[in-house]
C-alpha cells in the first residue's frame, strides 16, 4: 500500500464560528491573513476559485474548484500545486490537493481543522502543513485582535 501524505492542522480561535466562517470566504479578509493579492470565487458548489500572489518575485496563480460549501461549518475545495507540480505535468486531478476545512464550536470559541491530501512526498507534506499552520496562526491573530 502506498504511503498517504495528508497534512492535518487544527487550532482553537477565540471568536464565534460565524466570524471565522466569514474570514474563510471574504476575499478582503483572506488577503489579511494569507499571502495573496486576490481571491476570486462565486463561493458556491462547483464554482472555480483562484488565488493570486507572487512567489520568488514571479506571479503565482493557484486554481481550484469549490467542492462543498456548507456555511458556517464545512468548506472543501481542490487546489493546484504550482510549486511541487512536475514541469510539463498535465492538469489532471492527481496534480491537485483536496482541502477540507471544518469549523465546530468549542464553548464560546471555534475549533478549525484543515486536512490537505494528495501530498506526494514527505517534503511536500511538511510544506503543506507548515503553510496551514502559518495561515491559521495569522487568522487567529487577526480575529483575536493581535497584529498579523
Amino acid at each position: 500500500m502506498a504511503e498517504r501524505f495528508v497534512a492535518q492542522v487544527s487550532m482553537t480561535i477565540n471568536s464565534p464560528r460565524a466570524k471565522v466562517w466569514d474570514a474563510l470566504v471574504n476575499p478582503e479578509t483572506i488577503r489579511q491573513y494569507l499571502p495573496v493579492t486576490s481571491v476570486v470565487s462565486e463561493w458556491r458548489d462547483g464554482s472555480p476559485i483562484v488565488w493570486k500572489s507572487e512567489w520568488l518575485g514571479k506571479p503565482l496563480e493557484v486554481k481550484g474548484t469549490i467542492l462543498r460549501l456548507e456555511a458556517p461549518n464545512d468548506l472543501e475545495f481542490t487546489q493546484s500545486r504550482p510549486i511541487f507540480r512536475p514541469s510539463g505535468a498535465s492538469d489532471s486531478p492527481r496534480h491537485y490537493h483536496r482541502v477540507t476545512i471544518k469549523l465546530s464550536d468549542d464553548g464560546t470559541q471555534t475549533r478549525i481543522s484543515v486536512d490537505q491530501d494528495n501530498n506526494t512526498t514527505a517534503r511536500e507534506l511538511e510544506h503543506s502543513a507548515g503553510g496551514w499552520r502559518l495561515a491559521l496562526h495569522n487568522l487567529k491573530a487577526l480575529l483575536e485582535g493581535a497584529r498579523v
